[in-house]
């Protein structure tokens, strides 16, 4: 008996010898600052995949399968973009850096392969092309419209949002084409086309769906807005493609106004950026009229630019824009499950 004991223990010993040397940890940080932009160093013990994610001044960047050290240092540096770095345990299996910032940025991550690092850079946003939008539908606003013709699905299955109603709402319509790709194909087709996806998604998981318009025609924004209040749905989604002047510009954005939107806003650019892996560009808040007059929880999705070659190219492929769907339907129910904790 006393044998079996001992290789017990010795057996334990080994065990947790191989499961710590399994484990990583966050060593330190070092801040830098080159060609005008900020970088940090990060070091680990092994390697981790760090991943970030941009919810207005605040950069989270996440180390999977890491921990805190128990001395994890930072070198920090003066910088007129960078407030504050903070290190924390988001779970048990993330270690997490916060990083609080001063102004709008851009930001990359490099994953340094076999040097046990990540390096992430920040400059200065490259556009504001929310101001423009912004004037653009100031604009537009009083303009008339065709007459509101909603559509409304019922579920196909008892999934998972069994019981939830969601407004889909295609950006633009009729001779409000929005912006036009390289292709050829305006905003208008790609939002519609996007919108019927996640429709038959969110359908299948259960939830009741209206979609704002299911042919090509333009509502008034008004007019949207009055149908999503009157209908008392759990939450409002408008699906638009973006567009810039520089075609170097790429990624995904997403932008909520009111309070109560927040954390919806967070859980569904979370799962668009995790999901479609195209350049994260940050969740916004602005006043856009949907997101500003809803009176439930909204957003507004901006997956990719039409103006950017690589990206008109995704955006005109029907895969991409069924793993768009997918992404819009994962942040739903995220946000339902969370809810119901």
């Amino acid at each position: 008996m006393r044998k079996f004991y001992f290789l017990l223990a010795i057996f334990y010993f080994l065990f947790s010898i191989c499961a710590s040397a399994d484990e990583v940890y966050l060593k330190n940080i070092e801040m830098k600052r080159d060609r005008g932009y900020d970088y940090l160093d990060v070091y680990t013990s092994g390697y981790s995949e760090a991943r970030g994610l941009l919810l207005e001044n605040k950069l989270y960047i996440d180390f999977p399968g890491a921990k805190i050290g128990k001395k994890t240092e930072i070198l920090r540096r003066r910088s007129k973009r960078i407030q504050e770095i903070q290190v924390i345990q988001k779970d048990a299996k993330t270690a997490r850096i916060v990083i609080t910032l001063k102004r709008d940025i851009d930001y990359d991550i490099v994953n340094v392969f076999g040097r046990d690092k990540s390096v992430i850079e920040i400059g200065d946003r490259l556009d504001n092309i929310s101001k423009y939008q912004l004037a653009w539908e100031s604009k537009n606003i009083t303009k008339k419209g065709a007459p509101l013709k909603p559509v409304k699905y019922g579920p196909t299955f008892a999934g998972d949002l069994r019981g939830k109603s969601v407004i889909l709402d295609p950006g633009h319509g009729g001779d409000d084409p929005g912006a036009f790709s390289d292709s050829g194909i305006p905003e208008k087709i790609l939002t519609l086309q996007t919108a019927r996806a996640a429709a038959e998604l969110l359908r299948e998981a259960g939830a009741k769906v209206y979609l704002t318009r299911n042919e090509d025609r333009r509502s008034n924004l008004r007019d949207v807005v009055e149908f999503a209040n009157k209908t008392e749905a759990d939450i409002f989604i408008s699906i638009h493609y973006n567009s810039t002047y520089s075609r170097q510009i790429s990624g995904t954005e997403s932008y909520y106004f009111n309070p109560v939107s927040r954390r919806f806003a967070e859980k569904m650019h979370e799962a668009v950026v995790r999901g479609i892996k195209r350049k994260d560009r940050g969740l916004h808040r602005t006043r856009f009229y949907a997101v500003n007059h809803t009176n439930m929880p909204s957003v507004l999705l901006e997956p990719v630019y039409l103006s950017n070659p690589e990206e008109n190219d995704l955006a005109k492929d029907a895969s991409f824009r069924e793993g768009f769907a997918r992404s819009i339907v994962k942040g739903v129910k995220s946000y339902f499950r969370g809810n119901a904790d």
